[in-house]
């Protein structure tokens, strides 16, 4: 399936300078298909919500015309939106949510307030009405369908959800103690057995900030995969899995060093490509 590029340079989940600057860059190495822009407001909240819905209907639009729609950004916050409009295609959608952080917190749960913090709890129906049904009235992704891999940044109540319905999860601590390869076909097999349609949410900040610097918000402990791990997982994940969209999110060029964050940007691209 041919991929279409969306570029998505928000910054409003996270109000962290550079956010938003990453889209040109990559875009004058490797041309997107669309740029979205990004209407300001003075809510984060509702920026987000009239934002994400502009992406929501064009993911939802490029698979209606039999494309794979990558979206790149940008914060995580706009995974509401990127999901939202796979989910209107594909019943029973799973996602793998490769990324330092689980991003779990809602609105009462959270000691930021920043959005990008928030996307997957929307998408599996916690959190504010607004964003929990953007684009659709309904749950995005059920729980079950999700798989966390090589979480570390864990908050206490987003560690909470993750007990309490039994989230599928492949902390880092985990993935270091087995093995990746295990860990990678693990996760496969899981959300095989759960649906056929999958949604690949792939945070860079999920590489440790030695070899991946230009980042909105490493993590805390300044851990997190090897690259060559995270890339290995992102390939095998999509090469194995029905991936039906994705993104690639948190790139932030005022933060990276030699252009690593941005190689491995578009070594994904590469990968995705070569399929």
């Amino acid at each position: 399936m041919k991929a279409k590029y969306i570029g998505f340079p928000i910054k409003d989940g996270c109000h962290i300078n550079g956010a938003d600057l990453g889209i040109k860059i990559i875009n004058e190495k490797y041309k997107l298909d669309t740029i979205i822009e990004i209407v300001p407001n003075n809510i984060d909240v509702n920026c987000v919500v009239e934002n994400d819905s502009k992406l929501a209907s064009c993911v939802s639009n490029y698979q209606k015309e039999g494309y794979l729609p990558v979206t790149i950004g940008g914060d995580h916050s706009l995974a509401i939106g990127s999901i939202a409009g796979s989910s209107e295609n594909n019943e029973n959608l799973g996602v793998i949510w490769l990324d330092t952080h689980p991003d779990i917190n809602t609105n009462l749960t959270t000691t930021t307030f920043h959005v990008h913090g928030y996307p997957l709890a929307a998408s599996m129906g916690f959190g504010l009405n607004e964003l929990v049904n953007l684009h659709q009235h309904k749950v995005k992704v059920n729980y079950k369908n999700v798989v966390l891999f090589g979480i570390n940044d864990i908050d206490d109540p987003e560690q909470e959800l993750i007990n309490k319905y039994n989230i599928k999860a492949f902390t880092l601590d985990y993935i270091n103690e087995v093995g990746v390869q295990k860990c990678i076909e693990e996760a496969i097999n899981y959300l095989n057995s759960k649906t056929n349609n999958i949604h690949l949410s792939f945070d860079i900040d999920s590489i440790n900030k030695k070899e991946c610097p230009g980042v909105n918000l490493p993590n805390r402990w300044e851990n997190g995969l090897k690259k060559d791990d995270a890339i290995k997982a992102f390939s095998e994940f999509y090469n194995k899995l029905n991936v039906v969209s994705l993104d690639i999110v948190e790139y932030n060029p005022l933060h990276d060093k030699d252009n690593k964050s941005l190689n491995i940007i578009l070594e994904a691209i590469n990968i995705i490509n070569e399929k």
